[in-house]
């Protein structure tokens, strides 16, 4: 009798657990709150600004570098951040090329600086093209 009655005792607790809820006591449960939305790493300028001051400053980025409406680079030279080089893979710098298009070594027709294309043979900065940068950015944003 003393098993069936633990057997019962431990039924009774677990399913009253499941139909009230077992991951806060009653009462004490928080109202739903509102998903936050989510702020990339490039819109959280206040933790990284500090950091680029006096640097060197190359990019790796894509035309999904953007923070607000704005392609990150562009944002960045607005803040009189001292950017050197684009470093762009496959789609190139501002996203017009097409899937599989080589892309050229060239200079950007916007700001005037040189861009260096990380697709084909080249798939990573060399010291060479490194030379005078003292901080690199990466963001390439990605669905996947």
């Amino acid at each position: 009798m003393t098993r069936w009655f633990l057997y019962s005792f431990t039924i009774i607790i677990f399913f009253g657990s499941v139909t009230t809820g077992c991951a806060q006591p009653q009462g004490k449960q928080e109202a739903a709150s509102e998903p936050k939305p989510v702020v990339t790493g490039a819109e959280r300028m206040s933790e990284y600004l500090p950091l680029l001051k006096g640097k060197k400053v190359g990019l790796i980025i894509n035309q999904t570098s953007i923070v607000s409406d704005s392609l990150l680079l562009d944002t960045l030279l607005s803040l009189d951040v001292n950017v050197k080089k684009v470093f762009v893979p496959e789609h190139g710098f501002r996203g017009s090329a097409a899937a599989g298009e080589k892309i050229e070594n060239e200079k950007d027709e916007k700001t005037g600086l040189p861009v260096i294309s990380l697709y084909g043979n080249n798939k990573k900065p060399t010291k060479q093209q490194l030379k005078n940068i003292d901080v690199l950015i990466y963001d390439l944003q990605d669905v996947g």
